[in-house]
């Protein structure tokens, strides 16, 4: 009885904090759920532009070598025009290459998200676990879409799983050190003086 009565007083406690300091329990990185989706859906777009413009580029200039290394040019003329259509052809890969990893990513980093604040919500407040159930079942997912086969699959799930349990435990790290405890971690320091 007295337990249930202190949980009580502790609920209306941080209520009481949530009305005083205005910030939702679902706020991650100091921002709620869906101005974080807007802004990690455009940082990844960006940064899979990068990786994708970069590598598309290579590929094309690549690609642009193997179908011409047969009827090369022997003039100073053939050279310029040469160099001159396997640029365009470097900026066209490079272009696509940036569109399609950056839709890919924003596409990954958006389900992620996505479960990770629909776990949120669910719980009431944000805890690492909702970053590992999210990182395993976005990698889950994209195994079953891509059709990637058990090994790979697996090694996707282990990678979701090190990725939801890293972000997850920064951010209630950084949550901690601003003076919020985690609730799994209330939750054990109270198992742990009933027990003494």
């Amino acid at each position: 009885m007295a337990a249930q009565q202190q949980e009580n007083r502790d609920s209306v406690k941080a209520e009481a904090e949530l009305q005083d300091t205005g910030h939702s329990p679902l706020v991650r990185i100091r921002m709620e759920p869906i101005d974080r989706l807007a802004t990690m859906a455009t940082v990844s777009f960006g940064a899979g532009a990068l990786c994708g413009g970069y590598l598309g580029g290579k590929h094309a200039g690549r690609q642009y070598l193997a179908e011409r290394a047969h009827r090369l040019p022997t003039t100073v003329e053939g050279w310029y025009f040469y160099q001159k259509w396997k640029n365009y052809r470097v900026t066209l890969g490079a272009f696509r290459g940036a569109v399609n990893y950056g839709v890919k990513m924003s596409a990954c980093v958006m389900a992620f998200s996505s479960v990770e604040a629909l776990i949120d919500r669910m719980v009431g407040e944000t805890q690492a676990a909702s970053s590992i159930v999210a990182g395993v079942s976005t990698a889950v997912g994209i195994s079953l879409a891509t059709r990637l086969p058990r090994s790979s699959a697996r090694r996707a799930c282990m990678a979701g799983l090190c990725v939801g349990l890293l972000t997850g435990a920064a951010q209630d790290a950084g949550r901690w050190a601003s003076g919020s405890t985690p609730a799994y971690i209330v939750w054990a320091q109270k198992r742990i003086s009933m027990g003494k």
